[in-house]
């Protein structure tokens, strides 16, 4: 066997090209819709009613496009039928979207 000697190791670095391109794939990740109990569910319907009947502003945090967004806004209308919510800034959410609603 040869030997070396004292020669300096350096690590093989295959992805320093492409650092950029990870870079833009860790940005763009979306998350999963967490699951609710029933429970929860309850609760947020609940919670709806109340701030509609109420006309509070509410903060109500929903999942659309693969992220989780939060908006803060007063429940104009409640469609049963579409399983739809119109929101004060002229946005409508379906009940399926809705992950936590809180005062």
């Amino acid at each position: 066997m040869i030997d070396r000697g004292f020669i300096k190791w350096q690590p093989f670095n295959s992805l320093t090209p492409s650092k950029e391109t990870l870079k833009i794939i860790e940005q763009n990740k979306s998350c999963y819709k967490p699951t609710l109990f029933p429970e929860e569910i309850k609760e947020i319907s609940d919670t709806l009613i109340d701030a509609y009947y109420m006309q509070d502003i509410r903060e109500i945090t929903y999942y659309e496009k693969g992220k989780i967004t939060t908006i803060k806004s007063n429940i104009k209308k409640i469609n049963p039928n579409s399983k739809t919510i119109e929101l004060g800034l002229a946005k409508t959410l379906t009940f399926n979207q809705i992950i936590h609603i809180s005062s």
